[in-house]
């Protein structure tokens, strides 16, 4: 789900059925739970004294194998912070790094003498070797770095190999911020291929695509790039006119058979025509131009009749039509603005 999307309390109950139990968590599930949970601080392992930090973090002193990485989390009954123990990392247990009859000793004074000193002394190195070892993990985790999306270190990861990295490209245009990630793979691959822009679009449209490359255009000319010297020779090196007839500088996308729903959202005025330029510039560019021919499937083209919302020659058709997909309707890119 989308980081945006989530209801503002969904953190907030996992957090609670953390709480109630917390031996059917991971361990990185569980502090995901908790960092999530708590947007306002520091991401763990990134704050500079432990009071900034969520959670205290610790480890149980047991002698046991552990059924589960994590032990318990509830509030502390002397500071009342949330604190959290677990058995998956640190000094003691069987899988410690100390002898496992320090173990056994400082487990004895913890229960037996109401002595947690040593406990204490270890879990000051426990929580934040631990918070440095999940930041270590999350930080090349997608889902992780999307529960801040403001704060997102994979995404920026994406960015660059995509080529879109930097302030200048958030939110430039109608095409997702999340969407460019999604096709990082494509997007960063050279030299950009017609197999590549129909993938990315199929995927993006959930229709088939197809491509159509040397698609005939004329070309109007600038007065600057028209030529007023003598020695051009009419038809080689020089052309008659304010436009020249060209196979080079356009190509045509052909999107369907869509139901009328989709139809409708990418005709001019839709969002899905604003996203499926801004897909098409950021993976062509302008240098080439562009037109989109839709194609609605037969059973969905509405009658023609007078009132409602019919748009002559969009969706709606005066005469008969032929029994097949409607396919006459042809959407040049739309006029863009440098961002």
């Amino acid at each position: 789900m989308d980081a945006e999307k989530r209801p503002p309390d969904a953190d907030l109950s996992r957090l609670d059925a953390l709480r109630q139990q917390p031996q059917a968590h991971h361990l990185f599930q569980a502090l995901r739970v908790i960092e999530a949970a708590h947007p306002d601080r520091p991401r763990l392992g990134r704050s500079r004294r432990p009071a900034q930090d969520p959670v205290r973090l610790g480890q149980a002193p047991e002698l046991a194998f552990p059924r589960s990485t994590v032990s318990g989390f509830g509030p502390d009954p002397r500071t009342g912070r949330d604190r959290l123990t677990q058995q998956a990392f640190g000094l003691f247990g069987p899988h410690g790094a100390l002898p496992l009859h320090l173990t056994e000793y400082a487990r004895d004074r913890q229960r037996n003498n109401g002595d947690g000193a040593l406990v204490g002394f270890a879990d000051m190195l426990h929580h934040r070797m631990l918070s440095l070892f999940y930041r270590a993990w999350a930080s090349a985790e997608p889902a992780p770095c999307f529960d801040r999306p403001d704060d997102d270190p994979f995404g920026e990861k994406l960015d660059a190999l995509a080529g879109v990295a930097g302030d200048a490209f958030d939110c430039r245009d109608a095409m997702p911020d999340s969407a460019r990630r999604h096709f990082a793979g494509l997007l960063g691959a050279a030299p950009r291929s017609e197999a590549g822009l129909t993938a990315i679009l199929r995927r993006f449209l959930g229709a088939e695509v197809e491509i159509e490359s040397f698609v005939g255009a004329w070309l109007h000319l600038e007065p600057q790039d028209r030529g007023t010297l003598g020695g051009a020779v009419l038809g080689q090196s020089a052309s008659l006119g304010e436009k020249v007839w060209s196979r080079e500088a356009r190509f045509r996308i052909r999107i369907g058979p869509l139901s009328l729903e989709e139809y409708r959202r990418l005709l001019p005025g839709g969002q899905s025509l604003k996203r499926l330029a801004a897909l098409i510039r950021t993976y062509a560019g302008d240098t080439l131009d562009w037109e989109a021919k839709l194609v609605l499937r037969a059973p969905e083209v509405p009658p023609s009749q007078l009132g409602g919302s019919a748009r002559l020659g969009l969706t709606s058709w005066i005469g008969q039509r032929p029994a097949n997909d409607a396919d006459d309707l042809s959407l040049t890119a739309p006029q863009q603005t440098q961002p």
